[in-house]
């Protein structure tokens, strides 16, 4: 059984991470040319806030296989997959299927376009999620819990040397580097956060935890400004080694909020960070469509205006809007699976 602390970090965790994704998708700074004359501060001030947003997505699939490996148990696998329909597949298709109706339906009618579909592609589409490309991360995810009973073989027959297979695996992606919406490059984060939950290694810090955690937050928001003025590609080797870094300081650094995680119980609207996951984007496109007909991004001050305008409202929306689908949730699936 987990501990309080524990638990209520993770969600803590876990929101903070999910605003980090909105921050990611307020961004203007794809639009931007670092070597144009009037973008270079915008540029850099955008990538600062992007490179520590950065370590939302492999902080998820690390947190994902602690959580599923916590009290993991081989006869309760049925009912876990059954458990994971409900919190990502059934997201995952109604989603998809929304923004098909919107991408392939509504908009091209309303544009006066011909829909020509045929039933294979629209099939295709929805299976892969094609119209929200954004959910990439719950294919790994599925394919991952699917698999988990090979990590629990693994775990139980190699023991704690099996940490060697994420080491290793860390050391062949620095030369043969998967895609980023794959599954083969999350496999170690996710190897490791199952690995940390099954030989039970405390991930607390009980010494100093405000000094400790003022020092990671310190070394992370460091890493976020050095890699943004050097301009840093995600093909780097020293950005890529950033992302197996990052959660980890960003985890320590949560640690700033202590007296926090002792608290008897989170707020319900720090256990919204799913539903922030799948209704964000839309929010946030909606609102850069909106602030754009008034604020044009045609100067440094502007681009960067816009960048924090579109990411305290879209938070002001789909924070309370994720809350509310999360209320709605709760009757709709104890109607669909009986409990």
């Amino acid at each position: 059984m987990m501990e309080k602390g524990l638990s209520n970090k993770i969600y803590y965790a876990t929101f903070v991470f999910a605003l980090f994704v909105v921050l990611l998708h307020s961004s203007y700074v794809e639009a931007l040319d670092p070597s144009g004359a009037g973008y270079e501060f915008s540029f850099v001030f955008q990538r600062i806030f992007l490179v520590m947003g950065d370590a939302a997505v492999p902080a998820f699939f690390a947190i994902s296989g602690f959580l599923l490996f916590v009290d993991f148990q081989l006869k309760d696998y049925p009912r876990m997959l059954l458990k994971k329909v409900f919190s990502i597949v059934i997201p995952y298709f109604v989603w998809s299927v929304l923004a098909f109706l919107l991408m392939q339906i509504f908009l091209p009618l309303l544009s006066g376009q011909a829909i020509e579909l045929s039933f294979p592609k629209a099939l295709v589409d929805i299976l892969l999620a094609n119209d929200y490309p954004e959910l990439w991360f719950i294919r790994p995810l599925a394919v991952f819990f699917i698999c988990s009973p090979l990590l629990y073989f693994v775990f139980k027959y190699l023991k704690k040397w099996s940490i060697f297979i994420p080491v290793a695996l860390f050391f062949v992606y620095m030369f043969f580097r998967p895609e980023y919406g794959g599954i083969l490059l999350w496999i170690p984060l996710f190897f490791v956060g199952a690995y940390l939950a099954y030989f039970q290694i405390p991930i607390m810090n009980k010494f100093h935890p405000r000094l400790i955690g003022g020092a990671a937050l310190g070394t992370f928001i460091g890493l976020g400004v050095l890699f943004a003025f050097l301009h840093a590609q995600y093909e780097d080797y020293a950005y890529y080694c950033y992302r197996f870094i990052a959660p980890a300081l960003a985890w320590v650094a949560l640690d700033v909020l202590t007296p926090l995680f002792e608290k008897e119980n989170v707020h319900d609207f720090f256990k919204t960070s799913a539903f922030i996951f799948f209704s964000h984007l839309g929010i946030v496109n909606g609102i850069k469509l909106l602030l754009q007909m008034g604020i044009v991004p045609d100067s440094n001050y502007r681009c960067a205006l816009l960048f924090f305008l579109v990411f305290l409202l879209s938070c002001a929306i789909v924070i309370p809007f994720a809350y509310v689908m999360r209320r709605f949730a709760k009757p709709v699936y104890r109607f669909l699976g009986g409990r």
